[in-house]
């Protein structure tokens, strides 16, 4: 470690920094691979069976994304523990801290996708109970995850602008911001009914990007204090 980072050390504990921003550098990576292949929704947050049915891949790339939603509820733990200019201001643990719980819930919609919805697909008309039922709870798990997770990853986004916590470029920092904002278009169209805000689902691809290349840089700096 160099003198300026014992003099003015950016973590509370590097090692955790280093594990989370790793961590999450993989989970963004993992998510935004699901979600590329991801079909665009079609009127609402309840899955359609025909889609789910023509989707061969359905499964497989929930399974992508509820993996990266697992790892996003442990790099957000380990930052937390690492503290420092992570958390020096209580908006940035209360980001921190909204984007983990907020994936603990969202990680149940595409575990649901992946392991329930698409094998139920095919009997979606032989049993409507049933996978009405499923989607109610995947929409209750998405209600209770995904806005708090969004208001995590757009207030770190809006923390790095304002603040430069990890010193990002101006044009990184500013455009992490704006496809934050942009990734809740989705959320916001199915539940208003303006639908034609569904597309602005494919935001998430570059929000999970730079989310995950937010983690890796925070590891890059904890590495020097290690």
């Amino acid at each position: 470690m160099d003198r300026e980072n014992q003099l003015h050390p950016k973590f509370r504990e590097p090692g955790a920094a280093q594990a989370g921003g790793y961590v999450l550098a993989l989970a963004g990576l993992l998510v935004a691979i699901g979600l590329i292949f991801h079909p665009l929704p079609r009127g609402g947050f309840e899955e359609q069976p025909g889609i789910l049915a023509e989707t061969q891949l359905w499964g497989a790339l929930h399974v992508a994304i509820a993996g990266g939603f697992v790892l996003c509820v442990l790099a957000g733990l380990l930052m937390l523990v690492a503290g420092g200019v992570l958390i020096r201001h209580w908006t940035g643990a209360l980001f921190w801290g909204a984007l983990t719980v907020g994936m603990i819930y969202f990680t149940g919609v595409a575990l649901i996708n992946g392991w329930v919805m698409h094998p139920l697909a095919d009997q979606a008309f032989q049993e409507p109970v049933l996978f009405d039922a499923m989607n109610h709870l995947l929409i209750g798990f998405g209600w209770l995850g995904n806005p708090l997770f969004l208001v995590g990853l757009t207030g770190l986004a809006v923390e790095e602008a304002r603040h430069r916590v990890i010193g990002l470029p101006n044009w990184l920092a500013y455009g992490g911001l704006i496809v934050a904002v942009l990734a809740w278009g989705r959320g916001i169209g199915s539940a208003t009914g303006w639908y034609f805000l569904e597309p602005l689902i494919v935001a998430n691809i570059p929000a999970f990007l730079w989310l995950g290349y937010y983690g890796l840089r925070i590891a890059q700096l904890a590495s020097k204090e290690s």
